[in-house]
């Protein structure tokens, strides 16, 4: 086993409370995963010198089972061997890909259908996949492509799943990232003040820390990751999507992955980033950010209880713009 010199990012930061409160210093593993990185931050609880280092195993083994289970990225996943399958069979998958799964279906229908895991292949088209890519798709393409999207074209009942269409393929990645952020918080729920972080998708538990959380300026020119708000952010998850980290620009016309299933082409708007914070989850957070930049309809946040949205719009001068919901934290 490699040490935890080798293996851990570790920053001490020095925290300063009131004249009666002792001084705690908080520990932040820091690492890789998901094709982005992690950070979790928490005042260890006992002088176990080992408390760190079995954390860190821990968080390491969580995100691994999550990856092997639902990452098109690596071969031998559940998802890959799925997507590859060309068969109607049914297909029996791990108990966190299930849960994944069924959220994913209730934000599907929600959504109207614009919420999809069965985009996959348009993605793939626009060039935002592993494939090599050289020009936008044309529309007969796009077609051929979107005869097989839909979520209505998988069943899926007792941890199995099966195609309607054998060519379909599914991608958990708008939902995953917060999936993990949960569990790893259930994980290490002893703690009074937690922070997980896992690709810009956050959850926090707090009793005496407060969480300062930035939001980013959604210009593709922010190579400085200027903040556009600061927010306290405790015992509450957010996420943001965005059309400002993947995209390309072809004959000074740009395009991003994020891409609208029912027309099969990227989203075409002035919305910039869409922030979704929630009381009762990172995956619902996660999944909301996704819906809401692909729907637009941000009046449906107001009926959806325990959560709030913060949307960033790009207005013609290049200023921006931006939409809260009623309970949005404007601090």
């Amino acid at each position: 086993m490699m040490t935890l010199a080798n293996r851990l990012v570790l920053s001490l930061i020095l925290l300063l409370f009131s004249c009666s409160t002792p001084q705690k210093e908080i520990v932040s593993i820091n690492g890789n995963t998901m094709g982005t990185t992690y950070t979790i931050k928490f005042f260890p609880i006992t002088t176990n010198p080992n408390e760190i280092e079995e954390n860190y195993i821990l968080i390491e083994e969580i995100l691994k089972d999550i990856n092997q289970q639902m990452s098109t990225y690596i071969p031998s996943s559940e998802i890959s061997a799925f997507n590859k399958l060309e068969s109607t069979d049914w297909f029996v998958i791990s108990e966190d890909f299930s849960i994944v799964l069924d959220q994913s279906f209730k934000y599907y229908d929600l959504s109207n259908g614009l919420y999809d895991i069965t985009v996959m292949p348009l993605v793939n088209l626009w060039g935002f996949g592993p494939d090599i890519f050289e020009s936008p798709p044309s529309n007969a393409m796009i077609d051929s492509v979107k005869a097989f999207i839909g979520q209505d074209l998988i069943e899926f009942e007792n941890q199995k799943i099966r195609k309607k269409d054998s060519r379909v393929q599914i991608d958990l990645s708008s939902i995953a990232k917060g999936y993990a952020v949960d569990k790893i918080y259930n994980a290490l729920n002893k703690y009074e003040d937690l922070f997980i972080e896992i690709g810009g998708e956050i959850r926090t538990k707090s009793k005496t820390k407060d969480w300062k959380i930035g939001i980013n300026t959604p210009s593709i020119n922010n190579f400085e990751n200027d903040i556009e708000l600061v927010i306290s952010l405790n015992n509450l998850s957010i996420a943001t999507s965005g059309n400002y980290r993947n995209f390309y620009i072809i004959d000074e016309k740009f395009y991003h992955h994020e891409i609208n299933p029912k027309t099969g082409y990227p989203i075409s708007s002035n919305l910039g980033s869409v922030s979704v914070i929630s009381n009762q989850s990172c995956l619902d957070a996660d999944a909301l950010s996704t819906m809401f930049f692909t729907s637009d309809n941000f009046e449906i946040i107001e009926s959806l209880n325990g959560n709030e949205s913060l949307s960033i719009l790009l207005n013609e001068d290049k200023t921006f713009s931006k939409i809260f919901s009623s309970g949005f934290p404007r601090n």
